[in-house]
């Protein structure tokens, strides 16, 4: 059984102050592990996943900068939201198979300096995948599809936006212990997104580097890590469907089954786990983090997932229960390919201090078409 034995975050809220050195300093803990393993000739390979800008190289330049690697056997990169659930959908196989001991799994997105460097239309022309369409008229369009299948009028679906992101803030004052300013923002009809206001896209204008190591069991004892702090991960799957303009469509399903490619990545995920995620949930003995960007998303997940079984159940679902444990990506604040990486890290510190005993992480990738979902476990409490 993969284990998650480490984790660590930092970002920087003013641009420029994520030296090598200084992540060198805050990760100094997962340095000192690596240099353990690699006494011991355990197998490690590294998972990167990469920055929207200079994404050539980088992974290398990580490694061997931040963790002064001498050499690496392995390395893999990864560039979509749903990126960090994939990633770790491969470290589990590889360390399943026996084919390595180790996975380092990091990401380093220095966006805010990015754009005092190269400029912020650099930075979004970077954005933009498709030549006519950006990101949010992309999703914007799905939103409406989305409308359409679930019979809901311009005036619901906004309404719905509203309460999602009354569940977000609720849960980021609460986590946070800091009074924020309840402001949505201007509705983005100049950017042809006529669904959607300032708050309901996210893409945090910060540096972030984090990541985690997974091991097999036997390193996890090697390393001495108390049971109660080992965190396995029991399930995890990501579906793609082809993404464009053109296939929103597919993207978004039919009424009954609606992001058809997460509902099979969830109970993929579910299936392996052996759980009932929806039972768990609703005895608060299971957190999530869903991906909050663009409300169509966390709709269909709620949909897919069976959490809820019709779009007139979110209203009170969004009253009873978190669907975030950050307060989601708006105030998470993780950016570009990183917020599932974030979501990660965070489920697995929060799990360590329970009490819930499961956690699942959503990721997604792209204008909805790479969903992946992650299911954690908390391990037994009994000592060495």
């Amino acid at each position: 059984m993969v284990q998650i034995i480490y984790s660590g975050k930092i970002t920087d809220f003013k641009g420029r102050q994520l030296s090598i050195n200084f992540q060198k300093q805050f990760f100094k803990e997962a340095i000192n592990i690596l240099s353990k393993l690699v006494s011991k000739n355990k197998r490690v390979a590294y998972f990167f996943i990469d920055p929207l800008l200079n994404g050539f190289e980088a992974a290398n330049h990580f490694y061997f900068g931040v963790f002064e690697c001498e050499s690496i056997d392995k390395i893999n990169c990864y560039k979509s939201g749903a990126s960090p659930i994939q990633a770790l959908a491969d470290a589990k196989e590889l360390i399943d198979n026996g084919l390595y001991d180790v996975v380092f799994l990091f990401g380093y997105e220095p966006l805010l300096t990015n754009k005092k460097v190269y400029g912020k239309e650099a930075v979004t022309k970077a954005m933009n995948i498709f030549d006519k369409h950006s990101l949010i008229q992309c999703y914007n369009e799905l939103a409406h599809r989305l409308c359409q299948e679930l019979v809901l009028s311009e005036k619901n679906f906004k309404d719905l936006c509203d309460q999602l992101f009354m569940n977000y803030y609720n849960t980021y004052k609460h986590v946070s212990g800091k009074e924020v300013k309840l402001n949505r923002g201007r509705q983005l009809d100049d950017q042809h997104a006529d669904l959607f206001k300032l708050t309901d896209c996210a893409n945090p204008n910060i540096d972030f580097a984090g990541g985690m190591i997974l091991t097999n069991e036997n390193t996890a004892e090697y390393l001495q890590v108390p049971h109660k702090e080992q965190i396995k991960v029991t399930g995890v799957k990501y579906v793609s469907v082809k993404g464009s303009p053109d296939h929103i469509d597919k993207i978004v399903g039919h009424t009954g089954n609606v992001f058809p490619h997460l509902k099979a990545a969830f109970l993929q995920a579910e299936a392996q786990s052996k759980i009932n995620v929806v039972e768990q949930y609703k005895q608060r003995n299971l957190f999530l983090e869903v991906y909050t960007c663009y409300p169509p998303v966390p709709i269909a997940f709620l949909l897919a997932t069976g959490i809820i079984d019709t779009i007139d159940q979110l209203p009170h679902l969004l009253e009873e229960h978190e669907i975030t444990i950050t307060g989601g990506m708006n105030f998470a604040r993780a950016p570009w390919n990183n917020p599932a990486l974030n979501g990660l890290i965070e489920m697995h510190q929060k799990l360590k201090a329970g009490p819930a005993t499961y956690g699942l992480v959503h990721g997604n990738g792209g204008i909805g078409e790479i969903q992946g979902v992650a299911i954690l476990e908390r391990g037994c409490q009994a000592p060495y």
